[in-house]
């Protein structure tokens, strides 16, 4: 190009190559091109007059070269109104420029890989082998995020990307370990996947199918090797394993419900997390108390420099965020809320969830002769305070709560009796974090944090002023602390330290009350005391190994207990596209819910969390072992893991067997064993995934078939998700498909009436499956800018189910208690065709 052969000379002194007066340089350079060209520049003096630029006209450039040089260099825009008529103004936001840079590290080298992420999330880009990256079209408001591991994160703003030639942006090596193996764009831009690690930034993530907002839980999902059998956002399985054998932290606060509207929405407001961590094999030893997967959610730990926020809603909540600094550098901080208005309207998206989530229930099955009324809410609020002691200490206090609150009344009409049902669940946490050796090699960290689960469910029946009441209650307070020391050799070595104390009490109560009498149906309250210490070690070759081991110690005192847990992870790097990983890991768990049938006359919220105890439930155990590779062409990426699951100390209540197969305490093992393929290709502006699981899970337990393994309740032996990406200019669009087997489940072989009660036959345990589940998902959104100033819009609609497909969810078989002994089938179905809205602000 033409341009390249224009020479810039920036002028520090007085003198000019075309003129030795003082009027300044760009001025005498328009008029020249005026004369030149035959054109005419329009502009204001007070905006040129600090321009002092002087440069060499180069005869064979064409105008269009030269405004397009100008603009870049002197960062004026030039607005062309015919062909010799341009305006020269300063940016307005909404002005689009091209931008380009080359990411560099402290000593001038390239660094290839660099993610570099918009605020908005059409914006994106990802360095080539030398470090160089390009965007089109680009709002000149816009800024972004340069994230890449073992280097700081860095803030930049279009300005600083606007140059004739593309500008040097150099990055800072952080103290941290490098790993082997990153992913920048896992499944999408904001997913990045580092070692056994996958880490989500809901600020940075492109759409995916089926969400209009970045719902943490449910972006998990489409991870190879998840699935969510009754279509929830917090029924995570992972790997075979329960929703109750996930560890799910916010902000280091331990969480016993993660899930709004019965678990179809997570209970995490994506807007206020910075990061999230998702481990499922090779987990860090400093990760305790859960058997499965770990879900580490954080907000930013950086002090906010400017007042920032946002606010939108859809067709089920509200919700609105702000950031704001109070002392400049030191002290800020962040506040969130969310409310659903389901209990004021009552929307076509949040009907088809009411369809899907109330059926099989009295809700659902309210009768002709009855007048029923039903109302429904839930919120949640967050704060964030940080604080900047000082260079090396950093002082961060967080809090949360949620709530879902269900009242349903009817009155019968014949008899005026009133029937209440009050469900209430929350969740609340503290914790306070101070920080030591922020840019040292050696630093340290202390956390004290509270939590409190509360779930509550009264039924109430009231004839004639006699009040007939039951309850069911579930109370959790799990309170600690923990002392964690690091240490980094060179960037090559890392050790950690650690010390965690916490003390976990539950309480659950089955009661029923009448004006005669108080009984207590079921009741159970545990505590146990845990002092855990840990050490974990990682090495990292630049020839392409890393080695992450450690080993956890935990002493249950109430149990008198002590479990040594050992942890490894290794990668090797055999060629620059190919990579093998193993793992290995050993873990605990007291905590569980159980399914209960004491008081479960709503039958939505019918399990209650345990603890462990000398007589009761048992210490829940689980080994696995992975074997993989990695292979990372240009453009393409394609990964393939196997592994073997035992999670032993599982009981029938766990996993909630319904009569008539019993309800008896009985202790089993799952043994599971599965493979997950992962292949993506990625265009310029369209991506594609496919994802392959395969799993097989049986359990054997000593009173059930014999004492012969069977298939796992939950056991979906194949599935597939495929998804696609497009973006073009400020639109993203999503498509997604999901294919699985039909969960398994237990079919009634025979039942033989006669003039007594009802004869039941059962086939074996889980030999039956439900039919082929599929749907298919669609996503899209819009992001654009305001015309003065910097606030940002986004609209965006959903469809999950476009073809309304019936998906069976589930069936189980029971017998009512009486002396007819009648068979209940019940069956729960999918949600069908769902649409939903959103509309969004940030500032």
């Amino acid at each position: 190009m033409s341009i390249l052969r224009i020479t810039i000379l920036i002028l520090f002194t007085e003198l000019s190559a075309f003129s030795q007066t003082p009027q300044p340089n760009l001025v005498k350079v328009l008029g020249q091109l005026e004369e030149r060209f035959n054109c005419r520049f329009s502009y204001e003096e007070s905006i040129v007059a600090n321009k002092n630029l002087s440069i060499e006209l180069d005869s064979s450039a064409r105008l269009s070269e030269w405004v397009y040089f100008l603009e870049h260099a002197i960062q004026l825009k030039f607005e062309q109104v015919n062909e010799r008529y341009f305006i020269i103004r300063t940016f307005l936001d909404q002005d689009v420029v091209d931008v380009c840079g080359q990411i560099v590290d402290d000593h001038g080298n390239p660094v290839e890989g660099v993610l570099i992420v918009g605020d908005s999330a059409t914006l994106g880009a990802i360095t080539d082998d030398k470090g160089m990256f390009s965007m089109q079209s680009i709002p000149y408001s816009s800024a972004y995020t340069i994230r890449h591991l073992g280097f700081h994160p860095r803030r930049l703003h279009t300005w600083e990307l606007i140059a004739p030639e593309c500008p040097q942006i150099a990055i800072i090596e952080s103290v941290g370990l490098l790993e082997a193996l990153t992913i920048n764009d896992y499944l999408t831009l904001g997913i990045l996947k580092e070692g056994n690690k996958i880490t989500l930034y809901p600020a940075e993530l492109k759409i995916l199918p089926g969400l209009t907002e970045p719902d943490i839980l449910q972006s998990i999902q489409l991870v190879p090797g998840i699935s969510s059998p009754f279509e929830t956002a917090s029924g995570i399985h992972v790997r075979g394993g329960s929703p109750d054998q996930n560890l799910v932290l916010w902000n280091g606060i331990k969480t016993y419900n993660q899930g709004h509207l019965f678990g179809m929405l997570s209970a995490f407001n994506p807007y206020v997390a910075e990061e999230v961590t998702f481990i499922k094999n090779g987990t860090s030893p400093r990760y305790g108390e859960r058997v499965s997967s770990v879900i580490d959610i954080k907000s930013s730990d950086e002090v906010a420099k400017k007042l920032s926020g946002g606010a939108g809603f859809n067709m089920i909540y509200g919700d609105a965020f702000v950031d704001v600094p109070i002392i400049d550098e030191k002290l800020s901080i962040q506040l969130s809320g969310r409310r659903s208005y389901t209990d004021l309207l009552e929307t076509f998206t949040y009907k088809k969830f009411s369809d899907r989530v109330y059926q099989n229930t009295k809700i659902a099955e309210t009768k002709d002769n009855q007048q029923s009324d039903n109302r429904f809410f839930f919120n949640d609020f967050s704060s964030n305070i940080n604080y900047r002691l000082s260079k090396n200490d950093h002082l961060q206090l967080n809090t949360l709560y949620d709530q879902n609150r269900l009242n349903f009344s009817t009155i019968s009409d014949s008899t005026s009796e009133k029937f209440t049902d009050e469900l209430i669940t929350s969740n609340e946490g503290y914790r306070i974090k101070w920080t030591h050796g922020l840019k040292d090699p050696f630093s340290f960290d202390i956390n004290t944090y509270y939590s409190k689960y509360l779930l509550s469910y009264e039924f109430s029946s009231l004839l004639n002023d006699t009040l007939d009441l039951s309850t069911k209650k579930n109370l959790i307070r799990d309170y600690g602390g923990s002392f964690n020391l690091h240490y980094n050799f060179n960037n090559h070595h890392l050790i950690d330290f650690g010390y965690q104390f916490t003390n976990n009490w539950i309480r659950y109560a089955f009661e029923n009350e009448t004006p005669t009498y108080s009984l207590i149906l079921d009741e159970a309250i545990n505590q146990v005391r845990t002092h855990a210490a840990f050490a974990n070690y990682k090495l990292f070759y630049r020839g392409g190994s890393s080695l992450t081991a450690g080993l956890r110690a935990n002493y249950y005192t109430d149990l008198d207990k002590v479990y040594i847990e050992p942890r490894l992870y290794f990668e090797q790097k055999l060629s620059s596209i190919f990579s093998l990983t193993t793992s290995g890991e050993y873990r605990t768990q007291v905590a569980s819910q159980i399914r209960e049938s004491v008081v479960s006359d709503l039958s939505l919220e019918n399990q209650v969390w345990t603890l462990s105890s000398k007589s009761g439930f048992p210490v829940t155990e689980s080994y696995q072992l992975t074997f993989g590779g990695i292979l990372d062409p240009d453009d393409w990426y394609l990964e393939a893991e196997g592994y073997l699951k035992e999670i032993s100390g599982i009981t029938t209540l766990t996993f909630g067997f319904l009569n008539p197969i019993g309800n008896e305490f009985s202790r089993g093992t799952s043994y599971i064993q599965g493979i997950d393929f992962f292949l993506k290709r990625q265009f310029s502006k369209y991506k594609s995934w496919l994802a392959y699981s395969y799993i097989r899970t049986e359990n054997q337990f000593t009173s059930l078939n014999q004492g012969k393994p069977f298939p796992g309740n939950w056991n979906i032996e194949h599935t597939i998700k495929w998804s696609h990406f497009y973006t073009i200019d400020r639109f993203q669009f999503s498509l997604g498909w999901l294919w699985h087997t039909g969960k398994a489940y237990t079919h009634v072989n025979q039942q033989t009436p006669s003039n007594g009660p009802v004869s039941v036959v059962f086939d074996k345990i889980n030999e039956s499956n439900l039919p082929i589940y599929h749907r298919l998902d669609f996503s899209m959104i819009y992001d654009f800018f305001s015309s003065n100033d910097k606030i940002h819009y986004r609209i965006g609609l959903s469809l999950i189910n476009i073809y309304n497909r019936r998906n069976q969810l589930n069936r189980e078989y029971r017998t009512t208690p009486s002396l007819e002994n009648r068979l209940i089938e019940t069956n729960i179905y999918s949600l069908g065709i769902t649409p939903n809205l959103v509309f969004r602000v940030f500032w």
